[in-house]
């Protein structure tokens, strides 16, 4: 019997606008009408996830998995689980693109900072709904004061992401998590911090065993709390990599893949 749903946002229980289908928010009420703990797994600042928690009816006490798994905090604000990046760490990453010309998104206490708001930290904002702050050196910024960042994010095109996480994993090694989330994203996190871990630890803290654990999600960032959970679920949009690792593979994001999978697997009729 789930007693838990983990759900990525964009592209999974997001349709391509960003919003959030009768059918899936149908779903979720009947979820927890029912019981069953329903939360939010995503690589999203808390401060863009929470809107869409609330319009989901999730009370104040529900945590959400925010930053890849790198924050834990509940709707009420309360913070239940950190995994920051390193500060040494985060200054070699965004020195070295920096000096590259990238653009780079620092994420701290859910603020996010940039070093100069150009067209593609701009559209970033936009679509997340939050704010951004140009603050000139971003390794300054970060330097200063030995900031413990939540994540950090390389916005680049489609082609250049996956040659960007090479180059990163071999200044870094194996001391980073480094995904692809969407064609154009690298998420930059502490080595611990990813969805896995932490929906295993919210499980562990809510007395649940894994058998009891549904995650649906489409990225690859996603793939580690698809293996972690009981039934692992991916939409039909989802990458090829996330479907072959999945225990399922739902309707897609345009066609409420989040409700089909719950009323399969969660709800009891």
């Amino acid at each position: 019997m789930i007693k838990l749903i983990a759900s990525d946002l964009d592209g999974t229980l997001l349709d391509n606008n960003s919003q959030l289908s009768k059918e899936n928010r149908d779903a979720v009420a009947e979820a927890l009408a029912q019981g069953i703990t329903f939360t939010l797994s995503t690589g999203r600042m808390f401060q863009s996830a929470a809107p869409f928690a609330r319009d989901l009816g999730l009370g104040p006490q529900q945590p959400l998995i925010c930053y890849n798994g790198a924050l834990i905090r509940r709707l009420s604000g309360e913070i239940l689980y950190e995994q920051p990046l390193a500060p040494e760490l985060s200054q070699m990453v965004v020195d070295y693109g920096q000096r590259r010309g990238w653009t780079i998104n620092a994420y701290f206490q859910d603020q996010l900072y940039v070093s100069s708001v150009n067209q593609k930290a701009r559209d970033y904002a936009l679509r997340s709904r939050v704010s951004v702050t140009a603050v000139g050196d971003l390794v300054h910024f970060v330097e200063e004061g030995k900031k413990c960042l939540s994540k950090l994010m390389i916005i680049g095109e489609a082609e250049e992401t996956l040659g960007r996480i090479e180059e990163l994993r071999s200044l870094v090694g194996e001391e980073l998590q480094i995904v692809r989330s969407q064609p154009h994203f690298v998420e930059v996190t502490n080595i611990q911090a990813h969805k896995g871990q932490a929906l295993k630890w919210l499980a562990e803290s809510m007395g649940l065993e894994v058998r009891e654990i549904m995650a649906i999600g489409d990225s690859n960032n996603d793939l580690t709390m698809i293996q972690v959970a009981g039934i692992g679920v991916a939409v039909g949009n989802a990458g090829l990599l996330l479907q072959e690792n999945a225990d399922y593979v739902t309707s897609s994001n345009q066609e409420h893949g989040v409700a089909r999978a719950i009323e399969r697997f969660a709800l009891q009729r």
